[in-house]
């Protein structure tokens, strides 16, 4: 059977299911009197009416009064007793069936939204912003590609939800948890996630934050992290601004990103750039976090002048550094393989798109073990890596941004 048809057919059942269930519950409910006669009979007293629940009534009283003398004795209302307790019997039944296939079809339900997405997206097009994807991030692809892509990789290696620990370094941005997206559906997959980063994706967790997430993983688990910057494209084709839901104006993303960059601008580490300008300016007040991402990209920013888009270059500067920090993170926790028995590192850079659902430019793919070299698994996951030399403008650009 096709998916598109067992899709059709659990849509069916549900509602089957679920019309039945509601069917036997809806019995008349008798508000009428009734009043004891003897201690063997109850006698049903009501005022016969026009309306129709009295009828059905009357026909109810009159379905268990087999000998039809308006009583109903002792034997008569076990045969009401028995019928209850076999509907309910029914009702306990339909009822877990419509929640085991309702739980299928809801498991099922994000397939089907992300078929429906790659199906029907070529309908709603943003073309200015799909073109500039392809220029600076030219082998993107849509978050549940990449989730399903990990997984199955994954599992050839013995990953489970069951011993696995997902972390992720991604911004904090409300724009990068929508529903349907890649972390929320990594999350979904692997049953949990440990949050390990903050403003522009940084891992600002600490080592104090990776220890504490590598302590939380299954007896002799496994580890899965992944890590990334955040930029939008908004439909004329803008990288790093983004329409969110609800604005009527456009934003950037990252906007911790961006604002770094702008930081460095207004010191005179970087020249004046009119693409890094939005009608907002956003004013802001430094914290913590964002100082720290100014100070870690000021020395990273020297051949941006050659790339061939400044927001694109500091986006993948910004891999560059969560990807050091992360490392660091990882080969300078001494007991890291007393608890885990392997990690999986996943690198790239998130895209932000109004519409079309968003993507996932993949940079890197590695696991370990202990006492084993490092193994290599992106192009296994994701195909033929990406040329980022003409964005980048310069092979040194690129080292520093650890695009290798």
């Amino acid at each position: 059977m096709s998916s598109t048809s067992r899709r059709t057919l659990l849509c069916t059942i549900v509602a089957t299911a679920s019309t039945l269930c509601l069917g036997f519950m809806r019995a008349p409910s008798p508000t009428a009197t009734i009043t004891t006669g003897h201690s063997n009979t109850v006698r049903w007293l009501s005022t016969k009416t026009d309306s129709r629940f009295d009828r059905e009534v009357e026909e109810l009283f009159a379905k268990y009064d087999t000998d039809g003398n308006k009583m109903i004795d002792i034997d008569e209302f076990r045969s009401v007793v028995l019928r209850m307790k076999s509907s309910s019997r029914r009702r306990e039944v339909l009822s877990v069936a419509a929640a085991t296939f309702g739980s299928i079809f809801v498991a099922s339900g994000s397939d089907t939204f992300q078929f429906a997405q790659k199906r029907l997206r070529s309908g709603y097009l943003e073309e200015a912003a799909e073109e500039a994807q392809k220029q600076f991030f030219p082998t993107a692809m849509l978050s549940s590609d990449i989730d399903s892509a990990v997984a199955r990789v994954l599992k050839t290696r013995g990953f489970t939800p069951e011993n696995t620990l997902f972390g992720h370094s991604v911004c904090a941005d409300e724009v990068n948890n929508r529903k349907e997206q890649l972390i929320p559906l990594m999350v979904n997959r692997w049953q949990e996630g440990f949050a390990l980063g903050g403003l522009g994706g940084l891992p600002f967790a600490g080592k104090s934050g990776f220890g504490a997430y590598l302590h939380h993983v299954p007896d002799s688990g496994k580890l899965l992290v992944i890590f990334a910057p955040h930029v939008g494209i908004d439909e004329i084709g803008r990288v790093g601004s983004l329409q969110r839901d609800g604005q009527a104006k456009v934003s950037t993303a990252c906007g911790a990103a961006i604002g770094a960059y702008k930081e460095l601008q207004k010191t005179k580490k970087a020249k004046a750039d009119p693409l890094a300008v939005f009608e907002s300016d956003n004013p802001r007040e430094f914290d913590p976090q964002l100082k720290n991402i100014v100070n870690l990209l000021a020395p990273r920013l020297e051949g941006i002048d050659d790339s061939a888009d400044s927001i694109s270059f500091v986006t993948y500067q910004m891999y560059g550094i969560i990807r050091e920090l992360i490392t660091a993170c990882i080969t300078e926790t001494p007991d890291l393989f007393d608890f885990a028995s392997e990690v999986a590192v996943v690198g790239g850079v998130m895209i932000n798109r109004r519409k079309g659902g968003d993507f996932f430019q993949p940079l890197s793919f590695e696991v370990s073990k202990k006492g084993d070299a490092s193994v290599d698994l992106f192009e296994e996951a994701f195909g033929k890596r990406p040329n980022l030399l003409p964005v980048m403008g310069s092979t040194s650009a690129m080292t520093r941004a650890s695009l290798y």
